[in-house]
């Protein structure tokens, strides 16, 4: 932020302050001194916050009309399928609403910890259920299999 800022900083001291986990706080100048001498570039920083999302947020815009091959329309149609076998209720939530007044959210947060776990556990298992109706999925190794579930989890 400093250097997003443009600012300058003075040290009332020596130039020379200690910079540690406890003092890093006392001398901003000498905290940004360090921060340049164990290899921090003034040109490396970015000054929009959100760009690097902003840039894959362009790349993943899609053309308003595609056609998809025979082999491509039969994968996302057993893909779509794998998802409303595995996840019914979720095709449904569009039909809820949800009542926002303050009596009903402290009702629902009195057991939310302990519902967390359960909820993590089901949904895990759920998105296992739902990798394996995917077509190829079983055919990997186990090994291939844990690692694209744990580096896809979020996305899925």
């Amino acid at each position: 932020r400093s250097i997003q800022k443009n600012m300058v900083y003075t040290c009332h001291r020596d130039k020379n302050c200690q910079i540690n986990k406890v003092t890093r706080n006392r001398c901003q100048y000498c905290r940004l001194q360090k921060c340049f001498e164990v290899g921090m570039s003034k040109e490396a920083v970015r000054n929009d916050r959100n760009k690097k999302k902003k840039d894959v947020k362009e790349e993943m815009v899609l053309p308003e009309s595609y056609e998809l091959s025979g082999e491509l329309e039969e994968l996302v149609n057993k893909v779509s399928k794998a998802h409303q076998e595995t996840f019914p209720s979720l095709c449904q939530l569009g039909k809820y609403t949800t009542n926002s007044s303050s009596d009903h959210r402290v009702q629902l947060d009195l057991g939310l910890w302990d519902k967390f776990s359960e909820l993590s556990t089901k949904c895990i298992i759920k998105i296992v259920e739902f990798a394996k109706r995917l077509p190829g999925f079983t055919t990997l190794t186990i090994a291939d299999q844990i690692t694209l579930l744990k580096s896809a989890c979020l996305d899925i």
